[in-house]
């Protein structure tokens, strides 16, 4: 199913809610989670001068996620990387993704520095300093409001 949104008047609709789910099919995507991908989307294309995809490599985690996550990372607070309180958590509201951009066309990878770069520009709280080159980025604040 296609996601919609409005950004500047123009509907956009570049993502889909599958890119959300879960590994049980769970999805939840807030609304200005989803308009600050459109539009993190739009200003990467402007700055690789060519369309870009942004694909979205987590969203929505359950506890059960969470847990199997950290068993794999560790928890933040010994030392991991998993936060007991991820804002990918259900009770966030789909305020969270983990993201990578490739240019279309030449599948070639954003540099992580440039995608951070251009999510802080749309999204409340970013995070860019995985080894494995992708992005987190909240809504921490906007999530909290009425959508728009």
């Amino acid at each position: 199913m296609r996601l919609l949104t409005a950004i500047d008047g123009e509907e956009q609709s570049h993502f889909r809610l599958c890119e959300f789910e879960n590994g049980d099919g769970l999805a939840m995507v807030h609304a200005s989670t989803l308009a600050s991908l459109e539009r993190v989307r739009r200003d990467l294309a402007a700055w690789a001068r060519r369309d870009v995809w942004v694909i979205v490599t987590d969203a929505l985690r359950t506890d059960a996620d969470l847990e199997r996550l950290a068993a794999r990372l560790g928890w933040i607070d010994e030392g991991g990387a998993v936060s007991r309180d991820s804002k990918h958590l259900a009770r966030h509201g789909g305020i969270a993704v983990d993201l990578v951009a490739v240019v279309a066309g030449t599948r070639e990878r954003i540099p992580q520095r440039i995608l951070g770069e251009i999510c802080r520009r749309h999204f409340d709280w970013v995070k860019d300093s995985y080894r494995d080159g992708h992005v987190h980025a909240d809504n921490r604040h906007r999530g909290r409001e009425p959508a728009r």
